[in-house]
Parts: C-alpha cells; sequence; structure tokens
C-alpha cells in the first residue's frame, strides 16, 4: 500500500515544478522586455535630471511642489511620465507576448502578482521623485497616476480599417509608405517620443524660468536644451524610417523615380517627426515658463530652425549609415553629433546660429550619397 502515498507525492512534484516554470517562462515572455523599455526610460530620466538638478539648483521638492500649486507644470509633468511609461504597462497589463501561454494550464495569481510587482517596481523614477519630494502627498499622486496609467494602459483603440491609398505620383507614394512604415512599425516610439517631447519642453522652460531669461538669450538657452533632451525622442524613429527606405528601393527603381525622390521623401518624413516633437516641447515650456509675447517668438523661431537644420542633418547620418553593420549605433552616435552641433552653434552665434544649422544640414544632405 505504500507506492500510492509515494506516486502521489511525486505527481504533486512534478505539478508543482510545472506551475513554476510555466511562471518563470511568463516572467522570461513579459516582465524582461517590460524591464528592457524601462531600463531606457531610467536612463533618459537620470540624465534629464542631470540637467534639471544640476544646473539650475532644484530640489525634487521644488519640482513637485511647482507640479502641485502651478496646473502647467502639473500638466507637463503628468502627461510626460503618462507617454513615457504607457508602452511599457501597456506590455505588463496586456501580456501579447504571451498569449500562447494563456492557452496552457498553470497559475491564477502568480502573474497578477509578479506584473502588478513590475508595473509598480519599474517605474522607480517617478515613484523616488514624488517621495522624495513631497512624502505621503508624493505618494498618493503616485497611486493616482499609477490607476490612470492602469487604465490607459488597458484601453485598447479601435481598429483602423485598411482602404486604398490615394497617391497621384510617386514622391507621394513614397512620403505616403514612410509615414505608414511610422504608424504600423514605431507607435510605442512615437508614444514614448511625445512624452520625452514635453520633458524636453519642461526642461527648457525650467531653466528659462528660474533663470529670468527673456529675448534672444531665452530662445538660446531653450533651443539648446530641447535639442538635447529631445534626442532619445526620435532616435529609435530613426531606424524605422531608414527600414522603410531601404524596403523601397525596389519600388523607386520600378517607378523610373530619381535617387533625389527617395531622399526627399526619407528628409519629409524626418521633418514631420521633428516638427511635432518641436511642436510638443515647446508647448510644455510654453506652460513651465510662461514666457512674454517677444520671447515666446524668439523661442518658437529658434526651435523650429535648429528642429529643421537636425532633420536635414539626420537624414544625412542615415543615408551615410544605411549600408553600415552597425547601423543602430552609428545612427545613435550621429543624433547625439548633430545635437552637439546645435548646441555649438546656438551657443557662438545665439538665435542667428539657429539659421546657420539650418543653412549647414541643408548642404551636408544636397551632398549625400544617395
Amino acid at each position: 500500500m505504500e507506492p500510492a502515498p509515494a506516486f502521489a507525492t511525486t505527481t504533486m512534484a512534478l505539478f508543482g515544478a510545472a506551475r513554476v516554470r510555466w511562471a518563470d517562462v511568463w516572467t522570461r515572455a513579459v516582465i524582461l522586455p517590460a524591464w528592457r523599455r524601462a531600463g531606457a526610460i531610467w536612463v533618459g530620466c537620470a540624465i534629464v535630471a542631470a540637467i534639471i538638478f544640476g544646473p539650475t539648483g532644484m530640489q525634487p521638492s521644488d519640482l513637485t511642489g511647482l507640479a502641485l500649486h502651478n496646473p502647467g507644470v502639473g500638466a507637463v509633468l503628468l502627461a510626460t511620465w503618462l507617454l513615457i511609461y504607457a508602452p511599457t504597462a501597456r506590455l505588463i497589463t496586456r501580456a501579447d507576448a504571451a498569449a500562447y501561454l494563456r492557452t496552457l494550464p498553470g497559475p491564477r495569481f502568480a502573474p497578477l502578482l509578479i506584473g502588478g510587482g513590475a508595473f509598480l517596481a519599474l517605474q522607480l523614477p517617478w515613484l523616488l521623485l514624488w517621495v522624495i519630494g513631497d512624502g505621503v502627498t508624493g505618494l498618493a499622486v503616485f497611486g493616482l497616476e499609477s490607476l490612470v496609467l492602469l487604465l490607459l494602459a488597458r484601453w485598447r483603440p479601435p481598429a483602423v480599417r485598411a482602404g486604398w491609398p490615394a497617391w497621384k505620383h510617386g514622391g507621394q507614394a513614397l512620403r505616403g509608405i514612410h509615414l505608414r512604415a511610422l504608424r504600423r512599425r514605431a507607435g510605442d516610439a512615437l508614444i514614448r517620443g511625445a512624452g520625452l517631447s514635453f520633458l524636453a519642453g519642461g526642461a527648457a522652460g525650467l531653466f528659462v524660468r528660474n533663470n529670468d531669461l527673456a529675448g534672444p538669450a531665452a530662445a538660446t538657452v531653450g533651443a539648446a536644451v530641447i535639442a538635447v533632451v529631445l534626442v532619445p525622442a526620435y532616435v529609435g524613429v530613426l531606424l524605422v524610417l531608414l527600414g522603410a527606405h531601404r524596403q523601397t528601393a525596389w519600388l523607386a527603381d520600378t517607378l523610373g523615380l530619381l535617387p533625389g525622390a527617395r531622399v526627399a521623401a526619407l528628409t519629409w518624413a524626418i521633418a514631420v517627426v521633428q516638427l511635432v516633437a518641436s511642436a510638443i516641447a515647446l508647448g510644455g515650456a510654453a506652460l513651465v515658463a510662461e514666457p512674454t509675447g517677444e520671447t515666446l517668438l524668439w523661442l518658437v523661431a529658434a526651435t523650429l530652425a535648429v528642429a529643421l537644420g537636425t532633420a536635414l542633418a539626420c537624414a544625412r547620418v542615415l543615408l551615410g549609415s544605411q549600408d553600415s553593420d552597425t547601423v543602430a549605433a552609428r545612427v545613435v552616435m550621429g543624433a547625439i553629433t548633430v545635437a552637439a552641433a546645435a548646441v555649438l552653434c546656438l551657443g557662438l552665434l545665439g538665435p542667428a546660429g539657429a539659421a546657420a544649422f539650418a543653412t549647414a544640414g541643408l548642404f551636408a544632405v544636397t551632398t549625400a550619397r544617395t
């Protein structure tokens, strides 16, 4: 009569091991990709924290207090974190990568506990900002925004019905293909980019506000800060556009389009991304700094000129990197170099440096090898 208990014990042990393996596979399929995305967010937050809490002399309590008492600052800060963290939260809450695992027998509560813990733990920079800045009140703010973030991540937008494109000529077709590539392949990158754009504008607004800058001086500093902080916002999108540029080579040859048409389509798509990101950043800067009309005009002119020059220079970087085996690293380093060049031009020439930078970008892209 002894084998029965032994068999039961062995069966239970194997069943328990299977449940552990299921949870382990689910963690690797869901939490690890989320951690990789959150790691990039943490690096970006560290860079921005060094900018905001370094030269400006601000403390976390200054920023959180300003956010609680100034609607503009609060709106920018709230929108920034919601947009930056939403793709990571969506990956955890929806768990589309583990759809196959849900068809297999497994634990019910372990994924909820692991996912809930990861959902909160991966927001560590946001949690630290509010707890260090405002203690219990900050913890309450963190909880409320986490609830909003959870609802936002669980929401699924309605599917867009496919239709026939209304392209009248080859150049328009190439531009449309690049935009569709952004919508289909870079959705999460665009959402994060919008959040980082708000962050760039907020950082620029804090520089202008805390240093009492106005006119050309405000435009120089604000545009320089936006140019630097915007790099993480668009660098991932550049790789998607480069992929679309490569994949449309056969289409351009079939249609008999000149190489300049492909370069123009790529540059146009990058310029759309840059100008939209800069417009979002300008909105954030205006909410935080509350500049006068003249100062705002200077800031808009300098920022948009830098955005145009950055788009042209980044197109040159992509064209020069498309045949490289280390294309991702070259694109990242190229985007950083372009931002550094923009800051250098602004530092040497002031707002006029933005126009000089745009002119240099135009020269760079027109002399690129296609």
